[in-house]
Formats: C-alpha cells, structure tokens, sequence
C-alpha cells in the first residue's frame, strides 16, 4: 500500500469514527476544524502524487472528511440518531433530512425520467467527443458537457429521486437548474445544493457575525473559489487562481443583481450567460488537457478497439431479448390498468376490437423478437430483407415514442409512482430498440 492510500485511509477512518465516538463537547467542536485542516495537510504533504491520486484526494476523500467534520458539530446521542451508515452513501450534506423517514409520493418519482433523459444526453456527448474528428478543445468541451450531464444532471435526480422513493426526505442534489431565473437562485436553491447545505453548516455562521450580510455572501464565494483551487488547479497541476476569479465574479454579480433592477425578460438570459461565458475559468486548459482528454482518448481507444460488426454481433442478442422485456410489461397491463372494469363499458365489438387489436401488437412484438434471434446472421451481414426489416422496426418503435411525446397526455396515463418509474423505463427500452435498429440500418447503407 501506497503512504498516501495509507493516510487518506487512516483519516477517511478518523472522520467516519472519531465523530461517533467522541463525547466531550470541546473536543467534538475540535473535530469540526481539524478534520478538514488535517484533509488540507494531506494534500500538500502528497502534491507530489500522480494527478488522479491527486483528484481523487481532493474531491471524494475531501468530502468524507468534510462529512466527519459536519457529523462532529452535533452532540454524540444526535450524531448516532441520524443514522451515520446512509449518510456516507448519501452525497449530501444534511444528515437531519436524511434521516427523516416520510411517505414517498408519485411526484418523487418524477425525476427518474429527466434523470435518465439527461443521463442519455450525456453518454450521447461523450460519445461524440470521443469519436467526432474534432480539435482537442472542442473535443474537451463536448466532454465537460457530457460529464456535467451524466453527473450532476442524469446520475444526481436519479440517485436524488431513489432516495426519496425509499422514504428519505432528502433535497434534490441539483434542483433544476436549468429553470433557474436569477443567478441569485441559481447558486442559493438550485445548483450543487450540497455545497450549499455545507457552506450554510460550516462557514455562514462566522462570516455573518465578521462580515454582515453581504460580506458573508461574497465570503462564500470566495470559500468556493478556494475549494475548486483545491478540486480542479491541485490535482491538474496548474490554472491556479482562475476557477477563484470565477467564483469571485459570481460573487459580485449575485450582490450586484440585486441592486439593480433586471427586465424580467432579460435576467434569464444574463443568468445563463454569466454561468455560461465564464466556463473556461472553472474547466481550465490544464484540467482539461491533464484529465478530460486522456479519458477520451482513453474512451476512443475502447471503442474503437473493435469493428462495427463485432458490436452489432453481441448487440443483436440484446436487442431481440429486448421485445421479450417489452412483453413482461404488456402481460401486467390488463391487471394493472383495470381493464376487468373498464373494458366492460365499451360496446361488445369495441370490446372485441380491444382485445384485438391488443393481441396483434403482442404478435407483432414477438415476430419482432423472434425473427431478430433467428435471423441474426442476415441482420449482421445487411441483405436488403434484413435491412429493410431493421429500419422497419426502428420506425415502429420511434412511432410508439413519439406517440408517448405528442399525442398521450400526461394525465391521461394512470396514477402512482410505480407507473411513472416503469413509463420512464420502458420508454429507455424503446428509445435503445429504434436506435439500435436504427444504427443498424444506418451502418449497412454507409458500408454498402
């Protein structure tokens, strides 16, 4: 084992424990301070490490600690209270909502769609920045995008919203931002609300006895400006003092909004572009180039490892297996869509028609299925059939998503949190099927 494994160890170790341990109050209070200034001192004694050490050190091994230090500020009987186990898996920074327990409801399980939608467009970007013959910096933007989506969009509502569905009264990690109208509420109640729980637990409380209101909102920025010197210019190894002068302007301008009356109109747009044209403070040239860039290359290098065809070889298996899934969910929808009472009160052959009709898509589904199973073979090597019956199947399947878009309306589908968490599902198996077959098609004509 490496020292600097073995003493980010021994302190995540310290931080987990000691707070559940430790009785004396002077000592807890102790705690809240040294933790993180011991976390700090571990950064400089090992900024010789390799730059992902470096990285790792700085963001999950720092927010352990700073999790230790949050769990250190409330007495021993409390700290045990709040259930110290789920929030170390919890990324948050309030341990009291977490360990509220409240009855989930259907609207918690709204953010499992737009989690997976951002999750996709992500993947989508990373895959164009690792694949599209671009320069090295647009290659590096478009993969900030897609870490940026994946992450703090896609992974956090669905990791937000699963929480809350296991009955945990937990904030949203990202609350929407993109419905942000004012910068103010962009970084106070939407964006990296953790960081903001953290900044109000260990850091307002002194600013606002020292400095009043507004020196303590601009202090807090500068606390942030600091704490991304130490997550992106530490472990890159350069761009010092440039994600600070970020965060220091956002600082200024959030005071500064508020004193000047903004058009309605325009806030949101002079929101967007003071988070927006700034950027390359934040993502640095060196942060960049030290780890966007090798990850994509690394991401090229993986995908390109092999052809095509040894990707729709594998894929092909899945996406006939993938209509059997689509069938499970068809079997529950008489019982759970009540159809024992509702189809009764249609006429005898509207009844008939139903079950029909009904009984056609399953057919179809199957066919679709089966022959993708058995007709592997022809699919991968592209004859015309096979290909004519592939772009077929992505047409179906883009026809039923686009239904789902344009035609169902949210209200028509049935209540209850199951139904919005398997729509969300079965509309990701259907969005795979048609570009699946779609990408088929697409591969068999450019080679042809």
């Amino acid at each position: 084992m490496k020292v600097v494994e073995r003493d980010w160890i021994l302190l995540l170790a310290c931080s987990i424990l000691t707070p559940h341990m430790v009785r004396p109050l002077r000592v807890r209070k102790l705690l809240v301070w040294a933790l993180p200034v011991f976390g700090i001192f571990l950064l400089w004694l090992h900024r010789d490490a390799a730059p992902w050490a470096r990285l790792l050190a700085a963001s999950a091994g720092m927010l352990y600690v700073v999790k230790g230090a949050i769990m250190a500020s409330y007495s021993l009987d409390e700290a045990r209270r709040l259930g110290p186990l789920v929030f170390l898996i919890w990324p948050g920074m309030d341990p009291e909502r977490l360990a509220r327990r409240e009855e989930s409801t259907e609207r918690d399980a709204y953010p499992i769609a737009r989690g997976l939608a951002w999750l996709y467009g992500g993947l989508a970007f990373l895959l164009l920045a690792a694949l599209l013959p671009v320069s090295k910096t647009i290659a590096g933007w478009l993969g900030i995008a897609g870490l940026l989506l994946v992450i703090h969009f896609g992974l956090s509502e669905l990791l937000s919203s699963v929480f809350r569905l296991a009955g945990r009264g937990v904030r949203p990690l990202f609350d929407r931002p993109c419905a942000a109208r004012t910068l103010s509420d962009f970084w106070t109640r939407r964006w990296n609300l953790a960081f903001v729980e953290m900044d109000r637990r260990l850091f307002l409380p002194s600013l606002l006895k020292r400095f009043g209101y507004r020196g303590a909102i601009l202090g807090v920025f500068l606390v942030s400006g600091l704490l991304h010197e130490m997550a992106i210019s530490y472990p890159a190894g350069g761009g010092w003092g440039l994600p600070f002068a970020y965060f220091t302007l956002q600082g200024l301008l959030v005071l500064g909004e508020r004193r000047v009356k903004i058009p309605p109109a325009l806030h949101r747009w002079l929101t967007w572009a003071a988070v927006l044209l700034p950027l390359s403070l934040v993502f640095t040239a060196q942060f960049r180039e030290v780890f966007v860039t090798p990850m994509l290359e690394a991401l090229r290098g993986v995908l390109t490892s092999h052809p095509v065809a040894w990707y729709y070889d594998r894929a092909l298996w899945v996406m006939g297996f993938g209509h059997f899934l689509v069938l499970v969910a068809s079997f529950q929808v008489p019982k759970k869509l009540g159809w024992k009472e509702e189809l009764p009160r249609l006429s005898p052959f509207n009844r008939k028609l139903m079950v029909a009709y009904g009984a056609f898509i399953v057919l179809t589904i199957v066919a679709f299925g089966t022959f993708t199973l058995l007709l592997h073979r022809d699919l991968l090597m592209g004859s015309r059939t096979a290909v004519f019956f592939a772009g077929f199947i992505a047409t179906f399947w883009l026809l039923r998503i686009g239904l789902d878009c344009f035609y169902y309306r949210h209200e028509d589908w049935p209540r209850g949190k199951q139904f919005v968490v398997g729509h969300a599902l079965l509309t990701s198996l259907f969005l795979f099927l048609s570009l699946s077959y779609g990408g088929l098609v697409v591969w068999h004509l450019a080679t042809a």
